[in-house]
């Protein structure tokens, strides 16, 4: 499952009710599309002048690029509450997952039943699982003058006209860049490449990338619209 911000605070009130006594405040959740991690507890840390650090300003984060089971990503919840009510309580663990935190995991863990463990971060398997599924993007491949011969600059694009419009502006005013071709396609190979309209590109082989644009849509810029290329 891919959890919605409305699953995690459910979850987030019951095993708050459950399993911390109904003593942590609600946070801010917010979704991302993080390779890296499944969940983070993040906060302002303010040092003060004894040494001691206070945790402030909470927001719970769960990333959703991975269909992951329900008890994985309750099991990811839980463990972030975990951090937040270490810091939110001002206690003096020794690390991240010091023995104050692994004690608290643990007796969770035998008293629910859960299968919360110290790491929550997506594993290689998971990730490559992720990276190999077809997503739609859009493609820019660009000439550009900096490059040496067989070699091409690709960016992978927002899906919203404006914001490619926006790149293709900017781009084609760039002036190491001799020409720019818009493509539509869901190839696993463009799931690598960040989404941006930043000016940053990446030197791709054009032999290669042709490969994987031969079934790919031509795009055209018509005035302010994008349309198929005929």
């Amino acid at each position: 499952m891919r959890p919605t911000i409305e699953y995690i605070q459910e979850r987030f009130d019951r095993y708050n009710r459950l399993m911390f006594g109904g003593r942590l405040p609600r946070i801010p959740i917010k979704l991302s599309d993080a390779k890296s991690y499944l969940g983070q507890c993040v906060s302002r840390i303010t040092s003060l002048p004894d040494g001691r650090k206070v945790h402030s300003d909470f927001e719970l984060r769960i990333s959703i690029r991975l269909d992951l089971p329900a008890e994985t990503v309750d099991d990811t919840v839980i463990h972030e509450m975990i951090h937040y009510f270490i810091h939110y309580n001002g206690l003096p663990d020794t690390s991240a997952h010091g023995p104050i935190f692994r004690s608290i995991m643990n007796g969770i863990n035998t008293s629910h039943g859960r299968h919360i463990t110290i790491s929550h971060h997506s594993t290689p398997e998971q990730r490559a699982e992720a990276d190999s599924r077809p997503k739609l993007h859009v493609i820019a491949v660009m000439k550009l003058r900096t490059l040496p011969a067989g070699r091409v600059g690709i960016k992978v694009l927002p899906r919203t006209a404006e914001r490619v419009l926006q790149f293709h502006r900017r781009a084609s005013s760039a002036p190491d860049v001799e020409s720019i071709e818009l493509y539509l396609h869901n190839d696993p190979f463009f799931n690598c490449y960040p989404v941006s309209v930043s000016l940053r590109y990446h030197p791709v082989s054009a032999s290669e990338l042709a490969q994987h644009l031969a079934s790919a849509r031509r795009l055209a810029i018509s005035g302010n619209a994008l349309t198929y290329a005929r």
